[in-house]
This record gives C-alpha cells, structure tokens and sequence, in this order.
C-alpha cells in the first residue's frame, strides 16, 4: 500500500512547505540558504515542484530535497513527509488536506500593507520620471501617451501614499481589500516598464552593431558579400544596407509584413524572424511663423506696420527600428522577373554599352592599349578611354569602372583667388566651411557646394535649418564637397542629434579641398566597387581578383572614413544603376528589342508543349512525352479539368496531333487559337484546387471511416491568447516588444472581463495600460496583454488542457512530422490499471504489460540539439522536472511516463524506470496510421464489408514472398500473373466486391487517378466476387478504361484480404509501399502512386 505515497507527497506538498516545515528560512523571492554546503548568503532557489542551488548545483524534487536534507532513501523520505504533514497515502483513502503553519492576521496586513505602498510609491516614481522625459517641447505638439498618463494618475497616486502614512489600519485594511486589483494591475505595470527597452535605446544598440559591422566588414570576403546585398538593395542607406547583411546576407528582396500581403499576393512563413532596419518615421507639427514675400523674402506687413503670421506645417525627422522580410521567408503568388535582368555573356551588348555612354558623364572611345590596362578617364581631356579587343564583360566592367572615376574623381587643378579662411564645421557629419557672411556662388570651383543658413524669427542669428538660398534671417553659409539632397519643402532641419557641429579650426577653401581630396588606393576601391556592385545589379559575372588589398587599404582608417567611402559607393551606385536602367529601356524600346521575351534557343525539330483554345470554349494543353503527345483539356469559364489523355503517336507533328485530338472531340472545322503558355499554371492551380475540395467533401463525406490527415497537424504550439492575430502582426504594426502577446479589440474586452490587465499598444513601440472599457472601444489600433499574466490565467490553462481532447490528430502530427521531434505520454487520469509510478520490475512481477490504451499524449515538441536518444531522454528528464515549458500543466516526468524520441525518420519508445530509461518496443504501432483507421472501425462499425475472421495476419516481408505468383483473370478470361506485372512497373491492386458501397463510390475516383498514372503504374481492379454469372454482368456493364480482373478467395487470403474495400501499392520488383483498408484517403494514395511512379 505504500508504493503511492509518491504520489501523495508530490500533489500535495510543494519544495518551499517542506524547507520551512523543516527549519530552512525562506524569503519572499524563494530563496535560501542551501543546507547542503557552507552557504552564507542565500543561492538556492526553492520552487513549488523543484530547488535547486547555483552554488554547489544540488537540485531535485520535495522528495530528493527531503532524502537528501536527513540522508535518507526515497521511499524513506516520502514516507517522512507524509508522515510530518498528516497525510493519507492509502491507495483506498484519499489525502487529507495537508496542515501547515497559518501567519497571523496581524502578520498578514503588514505584508499586504508593505506590499501595496511599494507598489503605489514605485509607481509614483514612474510617472514622475514620464512626466519629465515626455514633456511636450511646444504647445502645439500632440502629448505623448506616457505623459497623459503621469498627468492624469500622479496626484492620485500621491494622495494615496499620503492615505497610507497618514490614516488608520483600519481604514488601510479596508482601501486594500476593496483595491486588490488595481493594486495587481498597477505591479504588473511597473515591473513591465522596469524591463522594457525604448525606441531609443534600440536605435542605439542597433547603431553600435552598425559601427562594429563597418570596422569588421573590409576583409576581402566579407566585403564582396556586402557589395552583392547592396547591389539588390540600392535604394537603401548604408546604415539598412550593413543591417540586411548582418542579418541575413543571402537576401535578395525584402518588404514588410503588410507588403508582401497586399502589394504582392505573398505571406511570410511561420515562424521566420524579421530583419530588423531603421525605418524614418517622421512627425508634423504646425509652427507660427512670418508670411513673406515670394519673390523678396521680405516680411509682408499689415496695415498698421505690424509683420503678418502664417501657420506652417513643418516635418521633423524621426526614425525606429522597423521588421522586413526576404522573398525567401514568404510563400505565395510568384513575383515578377525583372526585365532588365542580363546573363552571362551580356545579351543586347551593343544596346547595354549605348546605355552606358548616355550616363557617362564625358565621351566613352576605345583605342589600342597594354593588356596590363583595362582603361583610364583623363580628367584634363575629360574622356575615358577603353582597351579595344577584350571581351564583352570585361568591357563593360571597365566602362563602368571608368564612369565612377569620371563622376566621383573629377578634380580639375583648383585655382582660387583672395583664399580667404573659413571656420572649420560638420554639417550633417559632413565636413564642411562655414561663414557668418554670404559666399558667392559665382566664385567657387566646380564640384564645390554653398548652401545658406536659416535663424529662428527670435533669434535670426540661431541657424536651425539650411536651404538653397535664404534671402531673410541669414545665419550664414557652408561650404560642402557633396550636394546635399533636400526634402520636397526645400530645407533640411537642424535636431538634437544631427546638425551643425564647430571643430574649432580654421581653413581655406584650397586647404580644405586638398584634405578633401582622397588619395589613389581610396579613389580606386571606390571606383572597383561600383563597378562590381552594378554590374552584381545587372547579371554579369566580372572578376574578384581587384580585391584583394581591401583590408590593407581599410587598416589605420577611421570609421567616419570608412563610412563616407561605403555612402560614396552607395549613393553613386544607386544614381548608375538607375541612369543605365532608363537609359537601356529607352534604347531598347529604339531599336525594337523585347525585354519580356526569355531568351531561349530554337529548337525547330524538338516540339514544344502550348496551349490552344478551341472554339473559344475550351483550353487544350498539349506537351510532347515518351510515347507521343500527351493533353488535357480545360472549361474555359470554370477553368475545370475536363479530360485527358495521351497519343501514342510520336511520328505526329504538333499540328496534326491537335488535329486528331479535334476529331476525337467530334468538332468539326474548330477555331483553333493560341492562348498565352503563362495561362497553363493558372489552369493547372485552379483544376488542382477543385480537385482538392471534392476530396474534401468526400473525406467529410465518410469521415466515420477517415482520420484527419496527419500532415495537416502540427505539434503542440504555444497557446496564443488571441488567433486572429500574431506577433509578427504586432511587429508590422510598430510594436516590438517581446514580452507582450497581442489581441484584437473583441479578445481584449473578454480578457478584461475575465481580470486581466489589458494594454493599448501605440504604432511607436509605447504602450499604455487600460484602466475603463471605454478606453478599449476607443482605441483603433492593437490591444496587449503580458506574456507572464497570460501564463497564468485560467484561460491559458483552459487552451492547454484542450489538446488532450485530441489525442489521435496529435500522435498522427508526431509521426508524421518531418524533422526530430518528442512526445511524453502519461498514464491516464483514471488509471485503471493503478499503475502511476510504478516500475518494469514491478509491472512484471504483477504479469501487466504497457499498454498505448493506459496512456494519454501529454506534450509533443520538435527536438533542441543534437545527441544521441539517451542523451535526449536525459536532457528532456531534467527539462521537464526543472525547467518545463510555460504551456506544460502536467505533472513533472517521473516513473511509468514514457517519451516517444523521433530521429532520422525513425521513432523509439523509452520508459521513465527507477533508474534511467528502457526501450519499449511496440508501444506506437509501426503503421499508425493503418492499426489506428481499423481501430476506429472496429469501434464503430464501421467495415464496409467482413469477408471472414481468417488467421492472423502475416508480415509484409511474408506478403512479398508468398504473392509472387497470385494468379488474376482478366475480363476475357486470360490468367495473368502479379509477379510477371510487377517486374515491368509498379503496381496498385484495389479488392473490391460488388455489394460494397464504399468500393462503387470509388471507382470513379480511381477512374481519374488512372488517367494521371495509369501509363507509368499498372492499376489491377480486382473483383472478388464468386459467381461466375455476376462476373460476366460485370465484364459486360464495365464503363472504365482501368483493366478489370477476378482472383479466387484464396488469392485474396494470401493477400491478407479480410475486409473490402482495400488495396496495395507495389514498387517494380515486389516491394510493398503502402496498404489500406476501407475507405481510402485521395490524398494519401495520390502520394503513394506518385511516390512509386518517381522511384
């Protein structure tokens, strides 16, 4: 009777009860000091099911803590417990509830009063801290959402804290009973906000990643891959250039979520994490300022001399990090290719080099040269010149090569007279000159850049942006070696972070252009680089070799270097490639060339497949195969799969095979067009989806006999709180932070109902916890709740404990699962066998086998790591009793659970033993599928027709033996034998008997498969009926084109016939694939047929 005092003691006495019944002080956090060394300050965390202490590593349950604390054995520590803590461990009583020390009411108001005033008073702090970080900074910016809240809760939140110093016990005791939960609600949201990251700090940290990527990129490999991602990604900054790459440097095209859904027809795949980039999220905001003279600038004054104001809107620049996905994250509509996509040997070269003299900004000439030189650009001729005679690639690479040069490193010798000096500045971190007077436009050097400052109207002598010109407040000008690319209003705004900068030196305009001025190697990596990077854009193949001094050139460099060397290659990589895109379009359009059209080689002898429509009714698609022509055909308005078929004729031209398939048709003089090849996909896609859901409705037809399909199911996912929407959703929408599930508007209002504390989540990452209802309605963005409140909620519970109502769809899930994965298996609640905790010794010793129907599947997962089984079962044990998964609310793994381990395609059963694991042979079936559909029939009665009992049933091996030679008779009498069929090709043999209804639906169905497989696997519709007169009606009624045959009882015995209908899926040479009985599954046999059909 005592064997199930285990039990007893685990349901009802938790690690921490034990350590104080037994003298171990315990603080409000779990921790202790560990008994089990010389611990001075507490290291051992005690839990409701397990410790374990970071010092010297001990760990175990309330029952390995108990053993271990009086050195006893476990039996002996288990019978102490109960013992100590009054329990019953009878198996024929029930436990007493357990009694323990109770604090006093006293005690119990001092630590809810404690608690509550922390609570209150770390709140406080909070909102004060918001109301100073999110002060708005004009009258007319929109307050934040942080700020409202710490303007509207501070001084209540003070006044309770004064309640509390101030007021009498009696009247706290009464405030904190009637305020439990907002007090809850108001922990959650302090210990929320206490581990959340701002947009800022993210920003930040993604710069440092940035930085430390651009130091680490120029080795020579490394910074070929990162030319390749730039070359996709043109139109990005550096900054999300070196963000894509770091990330996900086999990317090739990326968009965010809401994108690829509603732009191109795609949704990103389950699971797949984002690439994070910083996206610019700029804000308006309305300023007052005075209304000027288009022309003159000038103020314009109203009658009594007073300056006339205007409201603007202006636009601050703002930026967050953003989520974006590659194409090869995404599933869906195909995207287009592009039509500028060159290969190989550059087709159109002719057409492609007029492209490129168009954006070269001086001429292009080829003249003779050494072959060491592949092309110079003169700067005092302003020409380029190119080696005549080298290939069509190498051509164009140096061309463009040569382009950058002329574009970037075009200095003429600088003459500059009355150099006057200039204080030294950055300007948007761009070094640059800055004057308090105006520069001269008319007096500066080509490829130098002046741009005026703008004052505030209080302070004229304040820059706060920069402009073109600026006629009124001027507040200066700069002087720049780059342009500067202005917003659509014409300035750009000056901020805290980015802005005007002094050094403190000073220079002249000739000093400063010759410290501009970059040397050789710089001007040559630039140069090379984008030409590798374009020529990358357009498909052709150049050489690698011109890289190899990368490092040595980027070594003693500094960052700010090396960063406006990649922005350099960037921008003007951006600007060639699409200058030579246009200006090709435009060439080709010029010279009649298709860019739609593929370029694909004439074959005038081979035949190709095409797609005509016959009487504007009906598609036919036909293609050439092995023995002719193969076609289908298609209704042109349901798009419907109408028949098909083969001509084995290969000696008939495409023509004459349309022809004949016309008369077959019996239409006579068809007009016969042709349709676009592109049409065949959307035909098959629509023919294949209508095949899909007759299957369907056939399957919920008989779904008595059917079970689900099991690569429908997946393993047991963690419950989310809301399925209408995802994480991935929540990340598109703006919100990034990972501790928060997100719901929709009905699930928040339902979760609130239910005591949760629900938040409004805000496109720019904040978010604000909801206190009315009404807040919930009026909200039109996300809802939020936590994921450690969501964990802990009944309904969270509710979600798990719905999986054990599908037992059979889960273990199909597990099986069929494609990768490694487990499954734990528990003894079922009602345990009839009364065998929970109890070893093989004693299971044998009781003469009780383990047994699948004693079981429920508890948890499945795909499997972390590597290692062999027993190093997974060992793993997976200290997992599931230390660190179990939030989504698993069953006991920890103890003796009789058992864990099902699926590796390389093979599973293998293990019992939880007194010691370690044992294998447990036979525990899943090896054909679950085919044992779990009898099941289900023998269950409900559901065989559609019982020939006999007959013997057990034999083995595939002894199947392949023994039907090697089962005779069949074909519909004219002739005797044929299985194996002479079988050494040709594969083979399906279907039993059936006439009285079966399931056997007549199907027939049709088979009829279609037939005409997909039928030539590449011989189908045997075998009838088993007797009677040699009902054999002859059957013959003679047959309306098929699949070959009908009878065999004998004992044909169909040696086959292990016992039910109809069934079948038999046969590799060429014998080997058995797949057996069913009853009803079948379309889909699964169609796998089966393609499976032997491949192999």
């Amino acid at each position: 009777m005592a064997e199930s005092v285990f039990e007893a003691v685990k349901q009802s006495i938790t690690v921490r009860e034990a350590a104080q019944m037994y003298g171990i002080e315990v603080n409000r956090s779990g921790m202790a000091c560990c008994p089990f060394h010389d611990d001075k300050n507490p290291s051992m965390k005690l839990n409701e099911e397990y410790f374990y202490c970071f010092g010297c590593g001990a760990t175990g349950d309330v029952i390995d803590f108990t053993a271990r604390l009086y050195n006893l054995s476990p039996k002996e520590a288990a019978e102490k417990l109960a013992q100590d803590f009054g329990l019953a461990y009878d198996s024929q009583a029930p436990p007493r509830r357990r009694h323990v020390r109770q604090k006093s009411e006293a005690q119990k108001f001092k630590e809810d009063r404690d608690h509550a005033f922390r609570v209150l008073a770390d709140y406080f702090h909070l909102l004060r801290k918001w109301e100073t970080d999110y002060t708005p900074k004009t009258p007319e910016e929109n307050p934040h959402p942080r700020f409202m809240e710490a303007i509207q809760k501070k001084d209540y939140v003070g006044y309770l804290l004064d309640f509390f110093l101030e007021n009498s016990p009696e009247e706290q005791k009464l405030w904190i009973a009637e305020h439990q939960s907002e007090i809850a609600k108001l922990e959650r949201r302090v210990k929320f906000m206490a581990d959340k990251t701002t947009n800022r700090e993210r920003l930040q940290e993604i710069t440092a990643g940035i930085e430390q990527g651009i130091k680490e990129l120029f080795e020579s490999e490394k910074y070929m891959r990162y030319l390749s991602v730039m070359s996709k990604f043109h139109r990005y900054s550096v900054n999300n250039t070196m963000l894509i790459y770091m990330q996900r440097p086999d990317a090739t095209l990326v968009a965010g979520f809401n994108k690829w859904k509603n732009q191109f027809e795609r949704h990103v795949k389950k699971g797949e994490h984002g690439i994070t980039i910083i996206a610019p999220t700029p804000y308006k905001k309305k300023i007052e300022e005075m209304k000027r003279d288009p022309d003159t600038h000038a103020p314009i004054l109203d009658a009594d001399g007073k300056a006339v104001m205007e409201e603007k809107e202006i636009e601050i620049p703002m930026f967050r990090p953003v989520k974006v996905f590659d194409v090869s994250q995404t599933d869906g509509k195909p995207l287009p290719e592009l039509a500028s996509s060159l290969s190989g040997t550059v087709p159109h070269y002719e057409a492609f080099m007029e492209a490129l003299r168009r954006s070269a900004p001086v001429p292009i000439e080829f003249e003779p040269m050494a072959e060491n030189m592949d092309g110079y650009f003169s700067s005092d001729q302003q020409r380029i010149a190119i080696r005549e005679g080298m290939s069509e690639v190498q051509t164009v690479s140096a061309a463009v090569h040569e382009i950058a040069h002329s574009k970037l490193h075009n200095q003429k010798k600088i003459q500059i007279d009355n150099d006057q000096q200039y204080q030294e500045v950055e300007l948007f971190e761009k070094p640059a000159l800055f004057s308090n007077g105006r520069i001269s436009h008319d007096d500066l050097p080509e490829g130098v850049y002046c741009y005026d400052l703008r004052g505030s109207d209080d302070d004229p002598g304040f820059p706060i942006c920069v402009e073109e010109r600026v006629v009124v407040n001027h507040a200066g000008s700069v002087i720049l070696t780059a342009p500067l690319e202005f917003s659509e209003e014409g300035r750009l705004y000056f901020t805290d972070e980015n802005g005007l900068n002094f050094n403190g030196g000073m220079l002249t305009l000739s000093q400063f252009l010759q410290e501009q001025k970059k040397d050789r190697r710089t001007e040559e990596v630039e140069a090379e680089s984008i030409s590798y990077a374009v020529c990358q854009y357009f498909g052709i193949q150049t050489g690698e070799n011109s890289f190899g001094y990368i490092a040595s050139w980027s070594k003693g460099k500094e960052l700010k270097e090396l960063r406006a060397s990649l922005e350099t290659i960037n921008k003007t990589s951006c600007e060639l490639i699409n200058d030579i895109e246009r200006h090709y379009k435009e060439i080709c359009k010029e010279r009649g060339i298709d860019l739609t059209a593929k370029q694909e080689p004439e074959q005038a002898d081979i035949p190709q497949k095409a797609l005509f429509l016959l009487n504007d009714a009906t598609y036919l698609h036909i293609q050439p195969c092995d023995t002719g022509w193969d076609y289908t055909l298609y209704d042109k308005e349901t798009m419907k799969e109408l028949d098909g078929g083969q001509l084995d004729e290969p000696e008939l031209s495409r023509s004459a095979a349309v022809r004949q398939i016309c008369e077959g048709l019996e239409l006579e003089n068809p007009s016969i067009q042709d349709a676009p090849l592109s049409m065949i996909e959307t035909l098959q896609d629509a023919a294949c989806q209508q095949m899909q859901e007759q299957v369907s409705q056939q399957t919920a037809e008989t779904a008595a006999t059917q079970l689900p399909d099991a690569q429908e199911q997946s393993l047991d996912e963690y419950p989310m709180p809301d399925s209408e929407v995802s994480v991935s959703d929540m990340q598109e929408y703006g919100y990034l932070y990972d501790g928060m599930l997100p719901v929709t508007r009905e699930r928040a209002l339902e979760l609130d109902a239910a005591g949760l504390t629900v938040y409004l989540l805000h496109e720019d990452n904040t978010e604000s916890m909801v206190f009315d209802t009404e807040e919930i309605m009026e909200h039109g963005g996300l809802f939020g709740v936590e994921h450690e409140e969501w964990e802990q909620s009944p309904a969270f519970h509710e979600k798990v404990l719905e999986r054990q109502e599908r037992q059979m769809e889960r273990e199909q899930a597990f099986l069929a699962h494609e990768g490694s994965c487990f499954a734990i298996y528990q003894v079922s609640r009602d345990d009839p066998q009364n065998v929970r905790f109890m070893n093989l010794d004693w299971l044998q010793s009781h003469n009780l086998a383990v047994d699948r129907n004693n079981y429920d599947m508890i948890y499945t997962a795909p499997l972390n790591g590597s290692g062999s089984a027993m190093e997974q079962l060992e793993t997976l044990y200290e997992q599931f009793n230390l660190q179990k998964p939030v989504d698993f609310h069953s006991p920890s793994m103890s003796v009789s659970d058992i864990v099902a381990i699926k590796q390389d395609g093979k599973v293998s059963c293990h019992y939880c033993d007194s010691v370690g694991f044992t294998e447990i042979p036979g525990f899943l079936p090896d054909n679950p599928l085919k044992n779990a559909e009898m099941m289900l029939e023998d269950d409900y009665g559901m065989i559609d027709g019982i020939i006999n009992n007959g013997p057990k049933e034999r083995t595939v091996a002894q199947l392949e033996q023994l039907a090697r030679n089962i005779p069949l008779v074909t519909a004219d009498g002739q005797t044929v034998a299985l194996r002479k069929l079988y050494n040709e090709k594969p083979v399906f043999v279907y039993f059936w008997l006439t009285w079966s209804d399931t056997a007549q639906a199907e027939l049709p169905i088979l009829e279609d498969l037939y005409k997909t497989y039928g030539h590449d696997v011989d189908f045997l519709i075998v009838c088993l009926d007797r009677d040699a007169h009902t054999r002859q009606k059957i013959a003679a009624d047959w309306s098929y084109t699949m070959p009908l045959y009878f065999a004998s009882m004992d044909s169909a015995d040696t086959y292990n016939v016992y039910s109809v209908p069934m079948y038999y899926v046969i590799h060429q040479g014998g080997k058995i694939l797949d057996i069913h009985k009853g009803g079948f599954n379309t889909r699964r046999l169609s796998y089966s047929l393609e499976e032997v059909k491949r192999n």
